[in-house]
């Protein structure tokens, strides 16, 4: 064997040696290729479902502020309308006024109040009332004495006791009244 052939094999295997090792480290950097793909999935996963949490919370918290903003806004308008529904009523109810179907609701109102009163009593009236709650107080037979000293749409206060009891029964209290249980019933029918 000449010295040619012996530095041939060593050639040759020097070549098979760097092939395997260049197949062992290409094979390593594919594996290691490989596992760097999976851990950056995995990374890119977590991180788009933190992402993902955080945008259904902030949307949540946009859905949820909207609804409390649109709830505010329509309980606006609502009590807007009734303001306006309870003003034209009080308007509307301020043109009995000089009318006999006024004189029947204040006798009614009057008749209302003086029950169970026992003794004198004081009858407050917007001055416009005066002449018609002394005829009113009169026929009821009421100890009464009637002062033009306030300022209503309609109805009277009766106070007794030197005004610690007060019962008044004007258009204004009746309307308050009523506009409570208006503005719960609304409500109410805008909820469901």
């Amino acid at each position: 064997m000449a010295i040619e052939d012996i530095f041939r094999a060593l050639e040759e295997q020097a070549d098979a040696e760097c092939s395997e090792i260049l197949r062992v480290a290409e094979a390593q950097a594919a594996s290691i290729k490989a596992e760097a793909r999976r851990e950056a999935d995995r990374i890119k996963a977590q991180k788009l479902a933190a992402v993902e949490e955080l945008v259904k919370a902030k949307a949540g918290k946009t859905l949820n502020a909207a609804r409390i903003e649109n709830k505010r806004a329509l309980a606006g308008v609502r009590d807007r309308a009734i303001d306006q529904v309870f003003a034209d009523a009080l308007v509307k109810l301020g043109k009995l006024r000089g009318t006999a179907a006024y004189e029947t609701v204040l006798t009614a109102l009057a008749k209302e109040s003086l029950t169970g009163i026992g003794g004198d009593c004081d009858v407050h009236v917007d001055p416009a009332d005066a002449a018609l709650a002394e005829k009113v107080v009169a026929t009821l037979g009421a100890r009464c004495t009637v002062h033009p000293d306030a300022e209503f749409v309609g109805g009277l206060t009766v106070t007794t006791h030197g005004g610690r009891i007060t019962r008044r029964n004007t258009f204004e209290s009746r309307t308050a009244k009523v506009r409570t249980l208006a503005q719960a019933r609304v409500a109410e029918i805008l909820n469901q």
